[in-house]
This record gives C-alpha cells, structure tokens and sequence, in this order.
C-alpha cells in the first residue's frame, strides 16, 4: 500500500479508532459494523455513546437459524447493564450457577457464580432486546445488508448497499466472517471438535431450577438449561464420526439416554425424531487475530471454541464494549487478549477434561470432581475464571496447579508401590504434557490435533480420524439385537 490510501489516510491515522470520529467521513458513517448479533449490536451502542454515527449491517431479516448462544455469564451481564440494556426477568431465565452430574456413581456437584448471576433464553429474544435498544438510539443506523468484499483494513467496504468508506470497520459477522476473509486470505483454519445435537423440551422440569445441569457419563456430556419459563434446552455433545444419519438417533438414544433422569430422559426420547432436532457443528479457532489498520474483529470472528462452558456470547459482548471505549486497535487488542486468556483456556481445558478418555483426562477428572466436593475456595475460583468476573492469569494458574497437585497425589496413589518410583514417573509424563498444553500454542486443540498440518492435509486428517471413530461407533450399533422380552442395556461411553 502506498503511504496515503486512495482517501489520503495516512497509516499513522489509520491506527486509531478515535482519530476519524473527529472528522466526517467522505461517504459512510463513523462506524460501520458487520453484523447485528450480541457483539455487533454492543460494538454499536459503545460507539455511539462516544458520539459516533454508527451503521449496522445486518444480513438476516429474522431470526439466526440453527442454534446459536444462549447462555450468558455474569461478566456479559454485567457489560450490558454498563450499556443501559436491562433484561426483564419475564423473558430471562436468571442462573446461579452450574450443577455437574459426574455419572460415576457420585451426589451431583453444585457450583455457585460467587458474584452476579447467568441469564439463559432463546437467542432471538436477547437479539430482540439488543435491537431494540440500537433501534431506539439516535446515532445508530440498522440496514439489512451484508459484506461482500473491499479492503476492511483500508476503510473500504463493497456491500448490497454499495461502496462506504467509513473511518473504523467492525466484523461481528461470526465464524464465517466475510470483513475477516476479505482482511485476510491466509486467515488460519479452525479444527473441527465435536457436532451438537440440539432439542427444545417443553414443558420439562429441570432437577433444580436456577442452574444448567452437565450430565456426563454417556458417549459425551449433556448441557441443559432453561430458556423460557415453559421449555428448557438440551445440548448433546457428539463426538466427530458418529454413526450416518439413518442411525445416529439410535446411537443418541442408546448413548445418552441412559445418564439422564427420568422426567428429562422421558422429554429427550419423545424429541428424537428428525424434524426436532438442530445441529451445530463445534469447532476451535484461537483468538489471536483482532483486526488491523482501519478494521477490528469481534465475537466470533476473533475465535471461538466448544460451547460446554458457555463462554462465546460473554467474550462477544465484552469485545464490542471494549472496543467502543478503546483509543486505538493496539489497546482493544492488548485488552482483550490479557482479559480473555483465562476465560479461552478454562473452557478449553473443562471440554477436553469432560470429554476425552486417555489416563492423564481421566485423572484430571476425578482430581476435579474431588477437588470442587471438598474445596470451596477452589469452587469459587473456578467459577469466577467461568464467570468472567475474575480474568487474572494468576487465578488459573492456581487453579491448573491445585489440579496437578490432586492429580499427582491420585496418579501415585493408583500406581505405587506396585511399580517401581521410576516407573511411576515416566507415567507421569502425559499428564505433566496435557496441563503444559493449557498454556502453549495448541491450547484448545484436541490431542489429535496437536500438531499443526499444512491445510492441504487437514480434511484427510479429519476423514482418517472420523472414520475410525465411526468405526468403533458402528462396530457396537451392528451388534445382533437383544432377545425378545429384554430390554438392551445402556452403552458406555468407551463401548460406543
């Protein structure tokens, strides 16, 4: 690029976020967001409390279809209240916190936020709220449109509506971000986790109200919650090559079934038929990349990980305030890079730690559950990271040591003296690897993937290990059927 871009914007200029809003911009408004979900609506208001002429593109006319987030930690709630955007308690459901059923034999597991309270809800009715408020507001602009190319970094923006050169660009327009592609070709790929099968339960009854229930237990864990005072949601996590869909509702049914309690077990079963279920495919990109020159990202468009720990509509809404309060695109970066480390590498570490099935997670999973039974300052801390009241890297570092620390002592306790002091060390080994992996680059990725692949390799990599995940599926649901009069048996999850 030459040293002024075709607008005579100098690179100096084009650094900052505040240095346009003192000046009119030669055609498009002062802020022209991409995207009109939680992140961009927020992103919208924040500018516009700074006095900027904001323009939102929003590419749907209706509801998002599919599934899409519903849960909202304290931290988000909290930004949105900041805002001046109140949530009426007749259309949000208000949580405490969250209740794991660890499916070992063991009571359920309650953890409380130690401040503030989770809202849960449609998704359409947050965004409903939202944009409302950015309706009402004097300075915001809502046009139905979408991105379909420009130099973001330059302020030059191709759209439905026509070329606008406004002075900041904001991508809120989630995984798929076209501001992200048309700002980077060499945007690094995501990796592929997991699918979730959604299904709305009417009229269900959670075991204790005011709280999201994790079962685990089955083929992978189930996260319900309620989200209108007459239906609730349930969220099944499949793992990557689970059976085709002419026999992927037997596999939920024999998978997943089993770990639930009647009434909600009753309400899953009646659900599973083809036209009652929604489904997400859960993938990871690290949030590492938050924009540069003229363009920042936001929400899902920096990163996103598995949705287990509930923590992609928070980030989204805390990218968009920060943003709206930061002098340049170096601080918003800075800021929120320090503020979401923790809350990305918690959530990534409570899916694998859920999830995976190698003797170093296993492990990990029963110093976890032992830990929050037994210590309720380890419980407030956790649910503070998950929270997002407390952002410090400190607090989870602390949280990874008393883990390894409980890890370690149950490690040994499983292992000596039936093996030699030496043995037990090397065995020690995977689990010192997977807690070092919480804080080096491939945070976040499944121990499949590990290592980085060129991207021509990825899809064979991910076809390889779906295939011998379908494979251990299938071999189990080709099995000859039960006797008559004899109802089958539940399916673990190391069976399916």
């Amino acid at each position: 690029m030459s040293e002024k871009d075709t607008h005579g914007r100098a690179p100096a200029e084009a650094a900052s976020l505040t240095s346009g809003l003192t000046c009119a911009s030669r055609t498009g408004p002062d802020v022209l967001v991409a995207g009109a979900g939680p992140g961009g609506c927020v992103a919208a208001l924040a500018f516009a409390a700074r006095g900027a002429a904001v323009q939102i593109l929003d590419p749907l006319a209706g509801p998002r279809p599919g599934l899409s987030g519903e849960w909202l930690q304290p931290a988000g709630v909290s930004a949105l209240r900041r805002l001046g955007v109140e949530l009426p308690d007749g259309r949000f459901s208000f949580n405490r916190g969250f209740i794991v059923h660890p499916g070992d034999g063991g009571a359920p597991i309650e953890l409380h936020y130690p401040s503030g309270m989770a809202v849960s809800m449609r998704h359409s009715v947050l965004t409903d709220v939202l944009r409302t408020a950015v309706e009402d507001h004097a300075s915001i602009t809502l046009t139905r449109g979408r991105v379909i190319g420009g130099r973001p970094a330059a302020g030059e923006l191709h759209t439905t509506c026509g070329t606008l050169y406004p002075d900041v660009v904001v991508g809120a327009d989630g995984r798929s971000s076209a501001v992200r592609r048309a700002l980077r070709a060499d945007h690094p790929a995501s990796v592929p986790l997991s699918r979730t099968a959604g299904f709305l339960l009417p009229k269900a009854e959670l075991p204790k109200e005011g709280y999201g229930h994790v079962f685990l237990g089955g083929a992978g864990p189930v996260l319900v919650y309620r989200v209108a005072p007459d239906a609730l949601r349930m969220c099944v996590d499949v793992p990557l090559g689970a059976p085709n869909p002419s026999k992927v509702f037997r596999y939920l049914h024999r998978g997943y079934a089993h770990v639930l309690p009647p009434p909600l077990r009753e309400g899953f079963l009646g659900q599973l038929h083809p036209h009652n279920v929604q489904w997400a495919a859960n993938r990871f990109l690290r949030r590492t990349d938050y924009g540069h020159g003229r363009c920042a990202l936001v929400g899902d468009a920096v990163g996103y990980s598995h949705p287990l720990a509930a923590l992609g509509m928070a980030l989204a809404i805390l990218d968009g305030e920060c943003l709206g309060h930061s002098t340049s695109l170096a601080v918003y970066a800075r800021e929120r890079t320090t503020q979401s480390w923790a809350a990305e590498r918690l959530g990534a570490a409570i899916h694998r730690v859920v999830t995976e099935d190698d003797a170093a997670s296993r492990t990990l999973r029963q110093a976890l559950f032992r830990l929050w039974r037994c210590d309720p300052d380890e419980r407030d801390r956790t649910m503070a990271l998950l929270s997002m009241t407390d952002a410090r890297r400190r607090s989870f570092m602390a949280c990874v040591a008393h883990i390894a620390r409980e890890a370690s002592g149950l490690h040994v306790e499983g292992t000596y003296p039936r093996r030699r002091p030496v043995t037990t060390s090397r065995s020690l080994v995977p689990l010192a690897s997977w807690l070092l992996c919480l804080s080096g680059p491939y945070a976040g990725i499944p121990q499949d993937w590990k290592s980085p692949v060129p991207a021509g390799q990825l899809k064979g990599q991910i076809a390889r290990v779906g295939e011998e995940r379908f494979m251990a599926h299938d071999t189990h649901l080709a099995e000859e059927p039960s006797k008559p009069g004899r109802e089958p048996a539940p399916a673990t999850a190391r069976e399916i």
